[in-house]
């Protein structure tokens, strides 16, 4: 079930100030906070993803119907906040290599397969990706690979 879009600016402030609390550790295993700068305005902004590690990165999902990642990928110098801590670290966006997102993508949507409505993609009885909603749904995902600045 997705939570409806108007809901997610007062939800987003909940979970950054929780991130940002004592009472992190029930959530930051798996959710961060990504600080950027806008690329027009130059004006510092933050919002919580979800996230999971893979080797020496961290890996991120979202759409490219969000707003938040064109400024990431003009200013890829980002601070995220994950575990309690604050990092620099350098993002890569990537957009249209979809050898790249597919396999990212399935292993994303095994260890988080509720946020599958978010990419528009149904789920099988067993928790799978139904095949043909996951192939629409790549070439509209934006992968942000992170590495520690």
């Amino acid at each position: 079930m997705k939570v409806p879009e108007p809901l997610f600016k007062f939800i987003n402030v909940i979970v950054t100030l929780l991130l940002k609390s004592p009472v992190h550790g029930f959530f930051s295993d798996s959710l961060m906070v990504i600080y950027f700068t806008g690329r027009k305005t130059g004006k510092g902004f933050r919002t919580p993803v979800r996230y999971q590690r893979d080797a020496d990165k961290v890996i991120c999902f979202t759409s490219k119907e969000t707003r938040w990642w064109p400024n990431v990928k003009a200013k890829p110098e980002v601070t995220l906040l994950i575990g309690g801590d604050m990092k620099k670290y350098h993002a890569e966006v990537i957009t249209d290599d979809l050898q790249r997102i597919s396999p990212a993508l399935a292993e994303n949507m095994r260890l988080f397969p509720q946020d599958a409505p978010y990419h528009n993609v149904r789920l099988n009885k067993d928790r799978t990706p139904v095949a043909e909603d996951f192939e629409k749904a790549l070439p509209e995902t934006v992968l942000v690979e992170l590495t520690p600045a």
